[in-house]
């Protein structure tokens, strides 16, 4: 983008009619030689404090956010690339916005003192997609707590059916025999309906790219750990979490990091006893973020160690109340940590438990 006279005339023409905020930023002043009308409607106050000292606007931003965009700006200032942030801020209310900020330094060497910029007010679409990503996130755990909840009444259910079988009349009375064993396919078929939708689901989530967006990975972790302490009753568990941050901010799917802390808990309650314990612990590192994952179960064999991350694996087994195994589950777990440019490794030691290590680049 080429701020002569002309564009920049017409940039200006544009932002007066805009409801996205446009604005031209002289670094070597710092400040603003334009701010379009629609900045008081956005930032929730006049522009006026704005145009001569831009580190005010700074001010606005979000305090856990600041740093954040002051880093990209320094960095887009200096490699003079168009690029794009989403930030939060505050107005006068301390109300909170979420902001989509474009910007694009000139490239004339003798003028790259000068940034334009376009702010998108982008709230109620990002609260949509939290909410969405909250919903999907607690929709996984719930159905692995519903396919428990359900077992015991359907299993008695079962057992009641194959009870009228030994009946002395029942044996003889096809009807009554023909109802008994519908009664248990349908009792099988449903445990196996809500397994199989999680599973599938997940299989296909390698389909989709990457929707990377900055997020806090503690918050998306805690909220999957603080749904399956609520049904800890059902699942005969007890679940754990902790963290050395209260807040930890990652470039991330979270859709798809969720559904893989989702797959890796699901596997540690299958294979973990009746009041067992389970545990997350989130620890930040220099560089990166250590997540681990840990039961105290019946473990994994040592012959199956190397074959565990691989497609429709040999290790795949029956939980320890008849679940069955999903044959790609660690597969895709393996390829989605790697797509975020993490590793994964494991440690197990059969009837002491299984610990998983999950590493997110920061």
């Amino acid at each position: 983008m080429e701020l002569n006279t002309g564009s920049a005339l017409t940039f200006e023409q544009v932002g007066n009619v805009a409801e996205d905020v446009y604005l031209i930023y002289d670094a070597n002043a710092n400040s603003f030689d334009y701010i379009s009308p629609a900045f008081e409607k956005v930032w929730g106050h006049p522009s006026a404090a704005y145009m001569q000292n831009a580190e005010a606007l700074i001010q606005t931003v979000h305090s856990e956010d600041k740093s954040y965009v002051i880093d990209f700006l320094a960095q887009t200032a200096e490699v003079r690339k168009t690029g794009q942030i989403e930030f939060r801020i505050q107005d006068e209310n301390e109300a909170t916005r979420h902001i989509l900020l474009k910007v694009f330094p000139h490239n004339d060497r003798a003028n790259q003192h000068i940034i334009a910029a376009i702010a998108s007010d982008v709230t109620v679409t990002k609260s949509n997609i939290l909410y969405a990503e909250k919903i999907n996130a607690r929709k996984n755990s719930t159905l692995e707590v519903l396919a428990h909840d359900l077992k015991s009444p359907i299993g008695m259910i079962n057992m009641m059916a194959a009870a009228i079988q030994q009946l002395p009349n029942a044996k003889t009375d096809n009807t009554v025999l023909k109802y008994v064993d519908l009664i248990q396919e349908l009792c099988k078929r449903n445990i196996q309906l809500i397994r199989d939708i999680v599973s599938q689901e997940f299989q296909e989530s390698t389909q989709v790219d990457l929707r990377k967006e900055r997020a806090d990975i503690v918050f998306g972790i805690t909220d999957i750990i603080e749904n399956y302490k609520r049904s800890s009753d059902i699942l005969m568990k007890e679940f754990r979490i902790s963290s050395t941050a209260e807040k930890l901010y990652l470039q991330i799917d979270t859709l798809k990091l969720i559904q893989v802390f989702n797959n890796l808990i699901s596997n540690a309650i299958k294979f973990t006893h009746d009041n067992g314990i389970i545990e997350l612990n989130i620890k930040e590192e220099a560089q990166q973020v250590l997540i681990t994952v840990r039961d105290n179960g019946i473990g994994i064999p040592e012959e199956l160690h190397a074959v565990l991350f691989e497609k429709f694996t040999p290790a795949g087994r029956v939980g320890l109340k008849g679940e069955p195994p999903v044959g790609l589950g660690m597969s895709i777990i393996k390829t989605i940590v790697e797509l975020h440019g993490g590793k994964i490794w494991f440690e197990s030691k059969v009837n002491v438990g299984s610990t998983f290590y999950i590493t997110i680049p920061k």
